[in-house]
């Protein structure tokens, strides 16, 4: 007696070959495996520089595509036709595409931050763009999270963060102050200068090298102005800044160097002759 096999099987209802039913079993055992390689392979080289939230959902993500991609070619293979189905989950993506493109933008912007990384977790930075600084305190799938220097949390989604010129004050080890003080005219630009260099010289946070730069700078309205750029170690910057413009106005205080301020003469437009003669005398006196 001869051993028939059935060439077909019906599954729901629905009589499906039993080679193509073969097939599609071994797509979709293909499609796990590629899956599982994808998802280690992204977990090396990709997800272990992410963040720990974003890292996971990055995994799952590349895992569920795969399987997504080997089940839909496992299913259309067993000549389930697709074509209405895909049609309206094109319309619907449409739909859903516009009503999540910014969420999908932050996510996308999340990531190219972790890979560029501009900045990490507690450095001081500046967003140009948006006019606002601060210590980095989180940097999440969608968005930065931000201590203003006033105390302020602000929140700043990915997408302008990433699109944003940033400004790092923590980048390098050293980092330049700059001050200007302005001196009379009447005073010596040198001595001014050597009174700088000597208090500079004897304050252990102003580094050796790079050397202090000071310099007579301009010629203003109402001063010379002398530039002064030492150079002080990045987290010492604000306490070493405002320390060396008190001691600029103490020493020059002390070695009678004037720090002047603009002075201005108003002259009223329907003053007398005589109205205006006695002020320019009285200004005679006062500034002997």
């Amino acid at each position: 007696m001869e051993l028939i096999l059935p060439s077909t099987i019906n599954i729901l209802g629905t009589e499906i070959e039993i080679l193509k039913l073969l097939i599609s079993i071994a797509i979709f055992a293909g499609g796990v495996l590629i899956a599982r390689v994808v998802r280690i392979t992204a977990t090396r080289f990709i997800v272990r520089h992410l963040p720990h939230p974003t890292g996971i959902i990055v995994q799952r993500v590349v895992y569920w595509v795969v399987i997504s991609i080997a089940g839909i070619s496992a299913i259309s293979n067993m000549g389930v036709d697709f074509t209405g189905l895909l049609l309206a989950g094109g319309i619907f993506g449409i739909i859903i595409g516009f009503a999540t493109q910014s969420l999908v933008a932050n996510l996308i912007s999340g990531l190219f931050l972790q890979i560029d990384r501009p900045m990490k977790v507690g450095d001081p930075i500046e967003v140009v763009d948006m006019n606002v600084a601060g210590i980095v305190v989180e940097t999440t799938t969608f968005s930065t999270r931000l201590r203003r220097f006033d105390g302020v949390y602000i929140r700043i989604p990915n997408e302008k963060f990433f699109t944003s010129q940033l400004r790092n004050f923590s980048t390098h080890a050293a980092r330049r102050v700059e001050v200007t003080v302005g001196i009379a005219y009447k005073e010596d630009v040198s001595r001014a200068i050597e009174v700088i260099k000597n208090l500079l010289s004897h304050n252990p946070k102003v580094l050796a090298e790079p050397e202090p730069t000071i310099s007579a700078w301009e010629l203003g309205d109402s001063s010379v102005n002398i530039n002064v750029w030492p150079w002080v170690p990045t987290q010492e910057w604000f306490s070493v800044r405002t320390e060396i413009v008190q001691r600029i106005k103490e020493e020059f205080d002390k070695e009678g160097i004037e720090i002047p301020f603009p002075q201005r003469t108003v002259w009223l437009a329907h003053a007398s002759r005589e109205a205006k003669d006695t002020f320019f005398d009285a200004e005679t006196k006062f500034s002997k």
